[in-house]
């Protein structure tokens, strides 16, 4: 799975008539690395911090990154599930 957190769409409205472009990959990398166990979350924290585009994601990383988005705005929520699709 391609995912580019330096470019993700939050809506901005629950109606999802209006959007942001937002680089996310800081605040959700810090988000898996202090909440995160293991090395896993350690390297795909890293692996998101130090993206800068569109990077391929392995199913086991698209699981962590679904977990942890699910303890985000609802606003994150949607935009992961949108890729993820």
């Amino acid at each position: 799975m391609k995912i580019n957190f330096k470019r993700i769409e939050l809506f901005t409205d629950v109606a999802h008539t209006n959007c942001v472009i937002s680089d996310c990959r800081k605040g959700f990398a810090d988000i898996i690395y202090n909440m995160g166990n293991g090395l896993a979350c350690k390297a795909l924290a890293v692996k998101i911090f130090n993206s800068d585009g569109e990077l391929d994601y392995d199913e086991e990383e698209c699981k962590i990154i679904r977990a942890f988005s699910e303890k985000c705005t609802p606003s994150f929520i949607d935009a992961i599930d949108a890729i993820m699709k």
